[in-house]
């Protein structure tokens, strides 16, 4: 059992929405006031999520040499996979009394693969079956065209999914999957992601209750 009151805190929204920038102000909240934290994120850096993250960003060949782009159904699978594995790390961080902040979660599969329309919400649920579950969803609300500019401007290769064309359908799947998404997996606060980051910050610290 926990040594005290660890939570399970995910953050979730659009690529550019500001998740991994937050998730690292948050443990940083946790390490200036001595509350035991771990941060981590999905896809991780483990086997799976490292073949996940080159998928993502076209830099694993296929059979002619080209990026390999698998079906949106191969990578919910991948994703669960990786999830699964990740969850004995968290319950393992959580067992230990440490507030774990994630970067990510099955939000993110149910938004982003749902993409193909044969790709049904239930099934995603269900190959997640037996991953931890949060305790607590924060939510970055963030236009797309923010999100766009804000990537933009970030260093690194550009993730298959940063288009305008994608990010506004994966945007709607969010919108109409936050009653699913609840059904499953606890309450989602949901926050105005395009505010002066501090201020986030200040809103996300009172939405985990960590101040």
């Amino acid at each position: 059992m926990p040594q005290r009151d660890a939570r399970f805190i995910v953050l979730e929204g659009l690529d550019g929405a500001g998740t991994t920038t937050q998730a690292a102000k948050l443990h940083g909240h946790c390490t200036q006031r001595g509350i035991p934290g771990f941060v981590t994120n999905e896809p991780t850096s483990g086997p799976i999520g490292a073949f996940i993250r080159r998928l993502l960003t076209s830099q694993e060949p296929g059979p002619d040499g080209s990026p390999y782009r698998p079906p949106e159904s191969s990578m919910a699978l991948l994703f669960a996979a990786d999830r699964l594995a990740h969850s004995r790390e968290i319950h393992t961080h959580l067992d230990a009394g440490e507030h774990v902040i994630c970067d990510r979660y099955v939000f993110s599969s149910l938004a982003y693969q749902t993409l193909d329309a044969a790709i049904k919400p239930e099934w995603v649920v269900a190959i997640n079956r037996g991953c931890a579950v949060p305790d607590l969803t924060i939510f970055l609300d963030v236009p797309v065209d923010v999100c766009l500019e804000r990537l933009s401007r970030r260093a690194g290769a550009s993730a298959i999914y940063e288009t305008k064309e994608l990010l506004e359908a994966i945007a709607k799947n969010y919108a109409t999957l936050f009653r699913t998404y609840e059904k499953e997996y606890g309450r989602v606060v949901r926050l105005d992601g395009t505010r002066r980051v501090d201020d986030v910050q200040a809103e996300i610290v009172k939405a985990a209750q960590l101040d």
